[in-house]
């Protein structure tokens, strides 16, 4: 006799928290508390893994791949180690004025069989931040200053890239101009998420233009973090994945308040 089986049964419901972090909406970022940091220090950052700047949890260290590029274009060691919910980047500065922290991290191949998910996916994930070496701003650090305002390349060369306009450090009531590239020409029409931990349920949201260019004001102190979502379908490898899903991000740590406002 044929036993049937009801529809409640057979039927397995579409739950978002079913489904990998990457694919629901986890992005990495990083993270640091360096305050006037001198020539020869050890630069200690958190590469964190989670939502609009709330960490979950710590990704595979094999799956990162750290560089530290400078004013100059040299590069430093980078050193890799795990903690218990992120990732802990260290490396110490060769010379004084902006170092770049830019990361990769490769979050694979998924084939899931949630609806609009079909088919499998490649996930790849960048990130990167600025430290300035030496107080740029102090009277009589010649040196310093110089290299903090030297006009010098703030890219790192990723496959989806934020970077920052004339770079400096931010007060409360300024504005950040952002440029998006992918493959390394600017991406017009991509949303450009702006998130501080005072605005994560609601973060701005603001279109680049036809330059790939945003203008976000910094409404808040402390730390600011800026992502963008990118899917490619043209970057699909047969049989292995048919699209090619990518996010950004950029991270400032330090906005000051402004005493004149």
């Amino acid at each position: 006799m044929d036993q049937k089986v009801s529809q409640e049964e057979t039927f397995s419901p579409f739950v978002i928290e079913d489904l990998p972090d990457i694919v629901r909406g986890h992005e990495i970022w990083v993270e640091h508390g360096m305050q006037n940091v001198l020539f020869g220090d050890l630069v200690m950052c958190d590469l964190c893994f989670g939502h609009n700047m709330k960490s979950d949890k710590a990704v595979q260290a094999e799956k990162v791949t750290p560089a530290v590029s400078g004013t100059w274009g040299e590069s430093n060691a980078v050193e890799v180690s795990t903690a218990e919910d992120r990732l802990l980047i260290q490396f110490t500065p060769s010379f004084e004025g902006y170092h770049i922290i830019g990361v990769e991290y490769d979050g694979g191949i998924l084939n899931l069989p949630h609806p609009g998910l079909e088919g499998p996916k490649y996930y790849r994930q960048y990130t990167k931040t600025i430290i300035p070496i030496g107080n740029c701003e102090a009277e009589g650090n010649f040196q310093a200053k110089k290299n903090c305002e030297a006009e010098y390349n703030l890219t790192v060369g990723h496959e989806l890239e934020i970077v920052p306009q004339g770079y400096r450090q931010y007060k409360v009531g300024e504005n950040i101009l952002l440029k998006v590239l992918y493959d390394q020409r600017t991406l017009p029409d991509a949303t450009v998420y702006g998130i501080h931990a005072g605005n994560r349920e609601n973060p701005i949201e603001v279109t680049t233009d036809s330059e790939g260019m945003v203008d976000i004001e910094l409404e808040k102190s402390g730390k600011w973090m800026f992502k963008v979502v990118y899917g490619d379908s043209e970057k699909s490898v047969k049989d292995l994945y048919d699209k090619k899903i990518m996010t950004a991000t950029f991270t400032i740590m330090d906005v000051g308040e402004n005493k004149w406002k």
